[in-house]
């Protein structure tokens, strides 16, 4: 595995696990509880980010999924 792959793995690992993160954050918490940072924070809102939570967990799945064939392309031997 070059340089260049290896920090790509580690990148899409680390955004991935972000964006399961923010995924669960946002079907855990309501829209007050939100941390100001994030969009969809609303001072009276009780209602939760059901689609950005669902958002956030399929992307971050994708990325780890992209993690994985990346990481394995890079070790498959040459035969020929």
């Amino acid at each position: 595995m070059t340089v260049t792959s290896r920090f790509l793995v580690i990148i899409l690992v680390v955004l991935g696990v972000l964006a399961i993160a923010a995924g669960i954050i946002y079907y855990a918490e309501p829209a007050k509880s939100l941390p100001a940072f994030f969009p969809g924070h609303l001072a009276g809102g009780n209602g939760r980010h059901t689609t950005r939570a669902l958002a956030g967990i399929i992307t971050g799945a994708v990325l780890l999924i992209i993690a994985v064939i990346t990481a394995r392309a890079g070790r498959r031997p040459s035969r020929y």
